[in-house]
Order: C-alpha cells, then structure tokens, then sequence
C-alpha cells in the first residue's frame, strides 16, 4: 500500500518529500516576494494584470524555481543569495516604472554610468512600501533557520521531487500560455493595447518578461517589416497632402530665419506657463516674452511621447521627427544609425552651422556619439564648462552659470560668432528630479505645504526661467536677433506616477496641475504667430519647426528642394490634423471625435514603424530618400 501511494499521480505531483517544512518556507517567501512586485507594480499601472489566471500559475512556477537552493542545500545563504537579487531587481524596476510607467529594458541594465548620474533621481523614487521585500525576505529566513533546527525537518528534500514539480509546473505554464496565442505573441499583443501595455511583467513574472524583451529586441528585422515601414510613410505623406489644412500664414511665413536657436529645458511641463501660487508667478520671464503675440506661436499641450531614453528621446522626437524604442534606447544600441536631425536641415537649405550645448557628460545616454549621426559640427559638453556653481548630483553647472556661460562664449565669438547662420541646440538640466535648487538660489518663496514633490518642482521651473530670461534678453539684443526664431520646449514631463496623487489632495491643486503630461513649445519671433490648443505630440515638434519656418509647406505635396527632407512621423502643429497623440504606453490623449479611422491607425502604428526605421537603419537606404 505504501509503494502504490508512492507511485500514484498524487505523489507526482506533489511529493510529500519536497515539501518540507524548510522547502516549503522557502516557496512560500519567493512567492511573497513575487505577489508584492505585483501588487506594488499594479499599484503604479493597472490593476488589470491580476484578474489573468496566468498571473498567479507563472508566480507559483517562478516561487518552485527561485526556491531550488532549498532543495539542495541545508544552508540558508542560498536561499538568501536568490531572495536579495530578486528584491533588488524587483525595487529597481519599480523605481523605474514609476518615472517611466514600464520596466527596465533589457539593453539598461549594462549602463552604470548613467545610474550613478541619475543617483539622486532614482533614491527619491523609493517608495515607504518597497520595505515589503527586504522584510519579506527577512521573516523567510529567520523562519527557514528555525525549520533547521528541527532534526525532523532538517533533510534535504533532493532534486528529483523538485524536477518532477518543477516539470508539471512548467507545463502548465505552457498550457495558459497557448491559451492566450503563445507567450511571445501575447506578449506583443499586450503591449499594443493602452491599458494592458505595463501588465506583462506582471502576467508573466518579471524575468520571463525580460527575457521576452531580449529575444524582441535581438530578432531581425524581416522584409515585411521594412514594406511595413515604407508604406507606412508613403500613406503618412498622402494623408498630409489632401487633408491638411491650408493656411495662407503657414504657406508665407512672414521671414525665413538665418538663425534658429533650439533650448530643450529639463522636464518642462506646460501647465506653471501663466501660473501663479501665492500671488507669485510661476515662469514671469517665459510670460513676459510670450505677450508678443504677434511674433509667437505657442501650443500649450504637446504629449510628453518619450521612452526609456527620456532626455535623450526627447532630442529624438523633437530633433530628428522619429519615436523612441520601447525595448532599448536608441543611442545606446544604434547610435552609428543615420539620424535625419534639424541640423542636416538647415545646413542645407539655409548654410547653418549647427552647435550642441549641453552640461552633461559626453557619455550620458551616449549622446556625444549619437551627436555624430545627428550631423551636428560643432558639440560642447560638461568639461567645456566651469561646473563649480552647481546644484546636487551629477556635478552639472546649474542652468544660470551654463547660460552666463554660453552667452559668454557667443559675445566672444568662440561659438555662433555674428555674421554665421547657425541652428543652436542647448539643454538645461537643472530642473532635473529630485528638483534641488539651494536656498540661496531660489528666486519664489513658498511658504505653504505642497504634495511632494510638487514645491520642489515649482522651486527648480521658476529657478530656469530667471535664467531663460536673462538668456533670451541676450539673444534678443544681438544684431541678428531679427533674423533668428527661438523654440523652448520641454524634454519631457515631471511629475510621472506624482501626477493623480498631487491633483487628488485638494481642489486648488486639481486646478493647478494638468491631469496630462504635457510640455509646451513655444516660438519666440516666430515667422507664423498663432497658438494651437488642440494636442499634439512631441513628434509633431520635428515637422512643426520645418514647416513654420518655410521648409515643408502645409497641405502641399513636397517638391523640389523640399523632397529631400524628411517631412517626420509626425504632423504640423500649425494644422488641425490630427487634434490627438498617443505616447509609448498607449495612452491616447487629445480628441479622436470624428477621426478617420485610418489616420488614427497610422498614428497608433507609428512607435511599432519608428522602432523598424531605427533598427534595420532605413534612413541611409537611397530607396528611403523622400518617404
């Protein structure tokens, strides 16, 4: 009777000795582990994840394979070893999800470099529930250490029960799997829809996410893809030309500019612009400058579109008209790739000499050499500056010194000598999060109590529009200043997962902060004046600039001169088409009523093309030439 119990399907299934009481502690505080990642990343996204019955059948798998050290060893610093790398991991992409709403990509996890210029940014994105892991693992062992000390609990349960648990397991991993398609095709599949865009890590454990990741983003590009892509551009282009609106300002801009000067501002959102707390504005200087209105265009609610590479998608979207990558991070994985960047541009329709201005480190997110694909002549970065006024980590000159400091150099003509037509790209940073500005350098005083970190944000925006102010004042004196269009926008939005909980604490503050993550742009001396309060999205910015300043006509079909530039994925801001954007995770914002349902496909398609350009590199194709 003992030898049939044995055998029986029961006993296969889950063999009595591997379930001991060490082994099973030890499941249970992986599996622990796992539903908290879960329920904390749930927290940050959707709940939608936890009503999948795979779920909870690929955490129990996961549970069974993290536990094995206790089914080898007797010692505990296995098990320990497993648990502290799966709650770092686990707190990593949590801090992660919460500024950039997914999880690390695979190809991240390798750039140290940029994880110690982020520290203060990512401590600050810890949250008081992240405690649940390391408690979590903690109780486990303390619990596994009594179990040892039980003679009756203190053999090693063996590796063949564990196989045959593991085994069965594994196959009903499979089975739900092939349920919802297959692992990889469900995957994808979620990915493309807005609301379930963040759940697989959930769904299916965050490594066999990460692994999905990896075998995505090392897959070939097929020659559909590529058709993809190109027939994508040719539809883009038609939908353009016949249903754009005309508009006589957009198609005779009052002046062509010799000099365009490009200032990407660290994490500018769009609603301080005209603000005010405690009878003191916000952004005075930007507010001063844009009562010109009749040589400015400003639209007040572009979609923060960016990716993992943040800033440096920015310049991506803004710059050079593509979308980011949601598996890696363009200039990390392509930076040779051929970019079709504002600079190349207007060096050859306008001779302009193109700068690069940053504070940052040449290496952050790859930038100085991503610089070289972009085209651009002439870059300087932080060790062309004196960084000894500077405002926590890195160690970047703060946005006044920088700006002194590039005024400085332009009066001496050692950059944009006067005479030169020049496009001048400068990035600020010092309204970069954890947004730490000293008191002395604090320009508003706040004395009332705001949702973090709301006053800090407010502190460091109104910090970089004093310096704007004295920076534009300069530009604005030169003897070509009215030859010379200036653009401001944001690289991307501040508050990230901040945004809900900051608007929920009150009424005034509901009032204060836009419930979307936009960013402005604003044209300064602009050859098209005029304000555009539909949504746009940050690609839009690439195409917008071209065309306010001449280079691709509104609702025209490109010719000539003008056939060669890449027109962008995405539309002119001084059109009515489309009213909407959609951003990496889905989220569609701004107006679908009344779209034609094949641009608004175009549009929720264009990430998915984008991500094919950049990969199988269609812009150095001749064949890609005007598509």
């Amino acid at each position: 009777m003992n030898r049939s119990n044995k055998t029986g399907w029961s006993y296969r299934l889950f063999p009595k000795s591997l379930w001991t009481r060490r082994f099973t502690i030890a499941w249970s505080g992986c599996l622990a582990t796992i539903l908290a990642f879960d329920l904390l990343w749930s927290m940050a996204t959707s709940f939608r994840a936890l009503s999948f019955p795979a779920t909870y059948i690929f955490a129990a798998t996961l549970a069974t394979l993290m536990a094995l050290p206790a089914a080898v060893w007797r010692r505990r610093w296995p098990t320990a070893a497993v648990l502290v790398i799966a709650d770092l991991l686990a707190m990593a992409n949590l801090m992660y999800c919460r500024t950039y709403f997914g999880p690390i990509p695979p190809a991240s996890y390798l750039m140290a470099g940029n994880v110690a210029e982020f520290g203060d940014a990512i401590r600050h994105s810890l949250r008081l529930a992240d405690l649940a892991f390391p408690i979590i693992t903690v109780v486990t062992l303390a619990m596994m250490g009594k179990a040892l000390s039980r003679k009756a609990y203190s053999r090693r349960p063996g590796i063949k029960p564990w196989l045959v648990t593991f085994g069965i397991e594994v196959c009903a991993c499979a089975i739900c799997a092939a349920c919802y398609g297959g692992l990889l095709g469900h995957i994808e599949h979620l990915k493309e829809e807005c609301y379930y865009r963040a759940t697989p890590p959930v769904i299916y454990t965050l490594p066999v996410s990460i692994l999905a990741d990896m075998l995505e983003s090392n897959r070939p590009v097929s020659k559909e893809e590529i058709a993809t892509a190109r027939s994508w551009m040719n539809k883009k282009e038609t939908i353009r030309e016949q249903s754009m609106i005309q508009s006589d300002s957009a198609l005779n801009p009052a002046y062509k500019p010799d000099n365009i000067v490009m200032i990407i501002v660290e994490s500018l959102e769009a609603w301080p612009l005209g603000k005010s707390v405690e009878r003191q504005e916000i952004t005075p200087n930007l507010n001063r400058l844009m009562k010109d209105t009749a040589n400015t265009w400003f639209a007040p609610h572009v979609l923060s579109q960016v990716g993992p590479g943040r800033s440096i998608d920015g310049q991506l979207l803004m710059t050079a008209g593509l979308l980011p990558m949601a598996d890696f991070v363009y200039s990390m994985k392509f930076p040779d790739h051929t970019y079709p960047h504002l600079a190349q541009v207007f060096r050859a329709d306008r001779g302009m000499k193109s700068y690069l201005l940053s504070g940052d480190r040449a290496t952050t997110w790859n930038q100085g050499a991503v610089a070289k694909s972009f085209g651009i002549d002439e870059v300087r970065f932080r060790d062309s500056w004196d960084a000894s006024e500077s405002f926590g980590h890195p160690r970047n000159p703060s946005d006044r010194s920088f700006l002194r400091q590039v005024a400085g150099k332009m009066k001496t003509g050692e950059i944009w000598p006067e005479g030169e037509n020049a496009f001048v790209e400068v990035i600020t940073y010092s309204s970069h999060f954890p947004f730490t500005i000293p008191q002395e350098h604090r320009r508003i005083n706040l004395s009332a109590e705001y949702p973090a970190p709301l006053g800090d944000y407010i502190t460091a925006i109104n910090y970089t529009d004093h310096a704007l102010g004295e920076f534009i004042d300069y530009l604005q004196s030169r003897p070509d200043a009215s030859r010379t269009m200036i653009v401001i926008v944001g690289d991307h939005e501040a508050l990230a997962s901040w945004r809900e909980p900051i608007r929920a604490t009150s009424p005034s503050m509901m009032s204060l902060v836009d419930p979307e993550s936009f960013v402005p742009m604003i044209v300064l001396n602009s050859p098209v004046a005029g304000r555009r309060d539909a949504v746009m999205g940050q690609v839009d910015v690439y195409t917008t600039i071209l065309d306010i300043a001449g280079l691709i006509p509104s609702g025209r079909p490109m010719s000539g001169a003008s056939a060669d530039i890449f027109p962008g994925m995405g539309f002119s801001g001084i059109s009515s088409l489309p009213g909407f954007a959609i951003d990496l995770n889905g989220h569609v914002s701004g107006d679908t009523t009344g779209t034609d349902p094949a641009l608004f496909d175009l549009v929720k398609s264009s990430y998915a093309v984008s991500s094919t350009i950049i990969r199988a590199n269609l812009l150095a194709s001749d064949e890609a030439e005007g598509e």
